[in-house]
């Protein structure tokens, strides 16, 4: 009777891993989507500053040189912020001063900035200026104005300063 019983305990056994195996082998699938926005467009202006005799120290504005109105153009879909990266100390070889001031020209109905007023200024001592809070969305613009002090030189040499923009969500 005991193997009876141990056979007929097989058999059920058996039955209950097949009916517990049904339940493993279903299956379901979910997808989630999602579509990555662009917070903000930029557009900007290269510039020529044109001769500067050695000692020589000038500021340049938009008045001078068209290019450095609205040198920086921004649109936001939401507040980010805007970083300005330079290599102008790398000019120090070349210049006692060069600086960028970099000032609001453009600004949306709601902000805390008011046009005209500096929003960063880069030199060849602080050439990375800390982030710009651009606290609303909309359109943006900032003139570049420019003052640069040439160092003596023993022949003609050419320079150009690198701004990178770039936008950042907050």
């Amino acid at each position: 009777m005991n193997k009876k019983l141990i056979g007929i305990a097989f058999v059920l056994l058996s039955i209950m891993v097949v009916s517990v195996s049904a339940f493993v082998y279903e299956s379901a699938q979910q997808t989630v989507g999602q579509t990555i926005v662009n917070v903000a467009t930029i557009t900007l202006k290269n510039s020529a500053l044109g001769n500067l005799d050695e000692g020589d120290t000038k500021t340049y504005t938009k008045a001078d040189v068209a290019e450095l109105g609205a040198a920086i153009g921004l649109t936001t879909s939401k507040a980010v912020y805007l970083h300005l990266n330079s290599d102008i100390d790398s000019l120090t070889t070349y210049y006692s001063t060069y600086s960028v001031a970099v000032k609001y020209i453009t600004v949306p109905g709601g902000s805390t900035h008011n046009v005209g007023d500096t929003a960063a200024t880069m030199t060849i001592g602080s050439p990375d200026p800390a982030a710009i809070n651009l606290d609303v969305a909309g359109t943006w613009a900032f003139d570049f104005e420019i003052t640069t002090t040439a160092k003596s030189v023993t022949g003609n040499q050419a320079s150009t300063a690198t701004v990178v923009v770039t936008a950042e969500s907050t």
